[in-house]
């Protein structure tokens, strides 16, 4: 797995490419760690356009991140997620917590 932050204002877009698996757990409190570091956070775009696979670990990131925007009232939306990783999302019900473009 790949990810790029990027920040404008309140805003933030995490790109997140490649696989999404057991194996990049590790990176996983990088990630909200540098979410956390963004004190004005009022609104996440999720990008997985590139994204090709994610299994359950994978998926344990969203629910961090969700946790994590629950707390401090940041809305989160999944863009472009597609093939599997959409299909892996929605049989998770993953639509019910997060935004869906």
């Amino acid at each position: 797995m790949k990810y790029a932050l990027k920040t404008a204002g309140t805003a933030a877009q995490l790109d997140l490419s490649g696989s999404l698996t057991f194996a990049e757990a590790p990176q996983f409190p990088k990630i909200l760690t540098e979410l956390e570091s963004i004190k004005s956070l009022t609104k996440l775009e999720i990008d997985l356009g590139e994204l090709n696979f994610i299994d359950s670990t994978g998926m344990s990131l969203f629910v961090h991140i969700y946790d994590a925007s629950q707390s401090r009232n940041i809305k989160v939306s999944v863009l472009r997620a597609n093939g599997p990783v959409a299909s892996a999302l929605e049989r998770a019900a993953f639509k019910t917590l997060f935004e869906f473009r």
